[in-house]
């Protein structure tokens, strides 16, 4: 046991140090990438509402996280591009005072060729005073240190040239690291923005879903078709705050086998026509173990378009395009519920709907309707249908 104890201490602090060796911005965008990434795959139309609402929280602080990451990459970039224009700026000056100091040098020589400085004893000797004498080694001193000087700035200028080329070169080396960064940020922001968008993408589509399914359920259920009215309007407008650009035109829903002559009833729930004997034959096997089962089925699609013209707007794109978080409020487009269809049924289970996977009703569904052709939306026990949705 101490062994063990031991060992796990050591591990223990072996992680540790190497977490504090990480950069921990760098460590929380990793963390943040990952969770958006597992959010993303989140089935919107078969999770809980608050299994969705999650998901678009962690992908919406993924996208935020990138979006200050980028701007933070870009401001480093203008200072980078900023210091480099300011050390090729010095580096210039200083060449243009060695070319100032190169061309006194060159006025010097000339003359010192033409009036050359001499240690020759005789020409202050030959001066006609000692006054003169003086003035005559003064000047010839003055001259060589002048001359002197003059060397050694030149010398001095050259060394700060080579030293701002080499600010420059790093400044330049530091300015495409900036840029190749702040490249690199915008590829990941647009990668997350299209995470972010496929995800929205399929959150209309649950809106869409689940509105139609809770007004098909408003005359079996309504607190519970009301309840999940109140959910997706939360998630909707969660949607709207995070979408990362204005939502595209979604093609229309085909308004094929709706209605007309297609729909019949079986024992007083309307379906359509293709799924009648299956449906026959589920309600008739139940029956047999002794489980009452009913329900709703078919719902006429004109409701929902006099619903969408007066919430989404008078015009059929508004009508048929737009997409349901676009709606105020949130409202499902014609044709999307496979209720229109004719081609779901939300069970009952003794007069009352099946809201729970522990009630009768639902077990005997999940154990028997698939032999009829019927699955089950797994985020709504009452809700069956030809393909799970």
């Amino acid at each position: 046991m101490l062994i063990a104890a031991l060992l796990s201490l050591v591990t223990l602090s072996g992680t540790g140090e190497a977490a504090q060796a990480r950069d921990p911005r760098a460590e929380r965008e990793r963390i943040r990438s990952e969770q958006a990434s597992v959010a993303s795959e989140v089935d919107a139309l078969r999770a809980d509402s608050a299994e969705v609402e999650r998901a678009l929280a962690t992908i919406g602080a993924n996208v935020a996280d990138q979006r200050a990451l980028l701007a933070d990459a870009q401001q480093a970039a203008d200072q980078a591009a900023a210091d480099l224009e300011l050390a090729r700026n010095q580096e210039r000056e200083a060449e243009a005072q060695v070319g100032a100091l190169q061309q006194q040098v060159r006025t010097m020589a000339i003359e010192s060729y033409m009036r050359p400085v001499t240690d020759d004893p005789t020409v202050i000797l030959s001066a006609a005073s000692v006054g003169e004498a003086a003035q005559r080694r003064a000047l010839l001193g003055f001259r060589a240190d002048r001359d002197a000087e003059l060397l050694d700035e030149l010398r001095a200028a050259r060394e700060d040239v080579a030293l701002r080329r080499q600010e420059a070169e790093q400044a330049t080396n530091r300015a495409e690291q900036q840029r190749s960064e702040l490249a690199g940020r915008v590829d990941q922001l647009e990668a997350a923005e299209a995470q972010q968008q496929a995800f929205a993408d399929s959150v209309d589509t649950r809106l869409d879903a689940a509105l139609g399914e809770a007004a098909s359920l408003a005359a079996l259920d309504k607190k519970l078709a009301d309840q999940i009215a109140a959910e997706q309007a939360r998630i909707a407008a969660q949607l709207a705050q995070s979408r990362p650009r204005s939502a595209p035109s979604r093609p229309a829903v085909p308004l094929t086998n709706l209605g007309g002559g297609s729909i019949v009833s079986v024992r007083g729930i309307r379906v359509h026509r293709q799924i009648a004997s299956q449906l026959e034959s589920l309600l008739a096997a139940a029956d047999g173990d002794g489980v009452r089962l009913a329900g709703g089925g078919y719902r006429d699609p004109s409701a929902q378009i006099a619903l969408r013209r007066a919430n989404c707007g008078g015009s059929d794109a508004a009508v048929y395009s737009m997409s349901a978080s676009q709606c105020s409020p949130p409202t499902a487009r014609p044709g999307a519920s496979m209720h229109e269809r004719g081609l779901a049924v939300d069970f009952t289970y003794n007069g009352s709907l099946i809201s729970s996977r522990s009630n009768p009703g639902y077990q005997w569904l999940d154990a028997n309707a698939s032999r009829f052709g019927l699955y089950n939306l797994p985020s709504e026990p009452w809700h069956w249908s030809v393909n799970g949705n």
